[in-house]
């Protein structure tokens, strides 16, 4: 074997399979299933047991998977929204939030205390969770130490700021609970939506195993979505 029959071998066993879109499978399912019941087709397909009480089921099955499919683009772009709408609040808040830390860094730069408690140096945290924790806590131990408080007033952070971060803080707690329940919601829609397709995959797949062997050379093959090979 030459090296260019290698390299044809080759990519015949690297050939990826063909990716076939949700949409598509719809297709195929609703003419496999509706077009069952044609007189050219149903008497052969009757003899393996596809009567229309079988057939209808089948189409029920297509429909409620189409239903499910439309929950799961909802509920995923409820998600999107409720993510969009965390991360703007906390761009709202997390800039001032920066600029107070850097003002009390450099204010309170020698009371070492201070600067541990209200994490004023090393690395800002990056996850919510910490990130949320480090800025509740900066604002919370502003609002309950009187000290911390006048020397914070010193430079512009005022009780009436302080206050209005809180507000803002809470509000993202509202909007994070929002969003854990999208998300929660989003992966529910999707887990079921999968597990109704991969069931009626199977059943189409079989079908189809049945209707090529009742139907083989028959040009009514392609009625129900089925080209022989070679043809």
């Amino acid at each position: 074997m030459d090296n260019t029959e290698l390299l044809v071998e080759k990519a015949k066993k690297t050939k990826k399979k063909e990716y076939i879109s949700l949409a598509d499978w719809f297709v195929r399912m609703d003419l496999a299933f509706n077009n069952a019941s044609l007189p050219t087709i149903y008497p052969y397909l009757l003899t393996v047991g596809y009567d229309e009480a079988k057939l209808e089921s089948y189409r029920s099955k297509l429909t409620q998977l189409k239903s499910l499919d439309q929950e799961h683009t909802k509920t995923r772009a409820d998600k999107f929204e409720s993510t969009e709408a965390l991360n703007e609040k906390r761009r709202e808040i997390n800039p001032l939030y920066l600029q107070h830390r850097s003002l009390l860094k450099v204010l309170l730069g020698g009371n070492t205390l201070a600067s541990v408690s209200m994490k004023l140096s090393g690395k800002r945290k990056k996850s919510y969770s910490e990130w949320f924790q480090d800025v509740s806590s900066f604002y919370t131990q502003l609002s309950q130490t009187p000290e911390l408080a006048a020397h914070a007033t010193s430079v512009g952070i005022t009780p009436a700021v302080v206050e209005a971060q809180k507000q803002l803080l809470t509000e993202l707690q509202t909007l994070k609970e929002t969003q854990r329940k999208k998300t929660a919601d989003a992966r529910t829609a999707t887990e079921t939506r999968n597990r109704a397709f991969d069931e009626l995959r199977q059943l189409y797949a079989e079908y189809i195993k049945y209707a090529r062997i009742l139907l083989a050379g028959n040009p009514m093959l392609k009625a129900i979505g089925i080209t022989e090979k070679g043809k």
